[in-house]
């Protein structure tokens, strides 16, 4: 059964306001930030925590986790020696998580986060310590929370720290929430953009070639000491001879195990006429289908390994 977290928001409460008021009269709301101003990112901050299943505390501390500056932000709101200013505005253990949060030694914590324990550089004293688990869960959501809408803000950012943050995100795996995790596997997932290439298990290369090259008009390729490979549009299929598949391949190469989908510059009537002029027997079609990018009209065949082959167009 999937997990399910109550959302708690803390922005009716006291502490809210106060620290909404410790904010205001440091200036976050002139402090430009991607995204707007430095208060509009904590806000968002704190909201994307209540959303995640924080605590109070941790809502608090995503709040204000600006105040002490950060290896990241030097601009710091408050004075680290005045930390009994923010706790008397969002409590002893908030301050304490925004403390710990705005101490940290990123080149140093940083590629610790996969350890266990962690030991901890404190970039305010220089000392190192192990820091307690649930500390560093909060650090983590906090990491999580904090740099995601920032690069959310900012697409320049995005591009030059996202692969960086994936990195970092990875590593803090088991201390973050599943909602975190699935924020950071949202937000910086690698996306397949396209299909390059797929793999044929062939009886007879010759014979496949003929065959895709006269009907579907795809261009023979030699390459890398004599693989073949048949080349359209801007992908292509490579061949490998069963008894002779190149090392890595599939668990179970086999000819006439593929089912393909191919678009065609031409009408169904157009196919099915040059179809019947190359002799090859259609299976079915032409019949209503749903592509990638919406409705297709399809026709099936058969390949000479027996592997289904669906030639569609989508309407002009």
């Amino acid at each position: 059964m999937a997990e399910t977290r109550a959302v708690t928001t803390i922005e009716d409460g006291p502490e809210w306001q106060a620290a909404q008021a410790f904010l205001r009269d440091r200036g976050a709301a002139e402090l430009a930030h991607p995204g707007g101003t430095l208060l509009a990112h904590l806000v968002r901050v704190a909201r994307t925590l209540a959303d995640w299943g924080a605590g109070p505390d941790v809502q608090l501390a995503g709040l204000c986790h600006a105040a002490y500056g950060t290896a990241g932000f030097d601009r710091p709101l408050l004075d680290v020696a005045d930390r009994q200013v923010l706790a008397d505005a969002i409590g002893a253990p908030a301050e304490a998580l925004v403390h710990r949060y705005g101490s940290c030694d990123r080149d140093r914590v940083y590629p610790r986060l996969g350890e266990d324990p962690v030991r901890w550089h404190d970039r305010f004293t220089g000392e190192e310590h192990v820091v307690p688990e649930v500390e560093l869960r909060a650090f983590a959501e906090i990491t999580a929370a904090n740099e995601l809408d920032v690069l959310a803000h900012n697409a320049e950012l995005a591009e030059r720290y996202g692969p960086a943050l994936r990195e970092l995100l990875v590593r803090c795996d088991r201390l973050l929430s599943a909602p975190a995790r699935a924020a950071r596997d949202e937000a910086l997932a690698v996306r397949v953009t396209a299909l390059d290439h797929l793999v044929l298990t062939v009886a007879d290369a010759d014979r496949t070639t003929e065959f895709y090259r006269r009907v579907m008009g795809m261009r023979p390729v030699v390459f890398g000491g004599g693989r073949r490979a048949l080349a359209f549009g801007s992908s292509k299929i490579n061949l490998h001879v069963v008894g002779h598949e190149v090392v890595p391949h599939a668990a179970r190469p086999t000819p006439g195990s593929a089912d393909l989908c191919l678009l065609v510059d031409a009408t169904p009537d157009a196919l099915l006429a040059h179809l019947a002029a190359c002799g090859v027997v259609v299976e079915e079609g032409p019949v209503p289908r749903t592509g990638a990018r919406g409705p297709i009209t399809s026709v099936y065949l058969r390949d000479p390994d027996g592997n289904l082959v669906e030639l569609s167009s989508y309407p002009t």
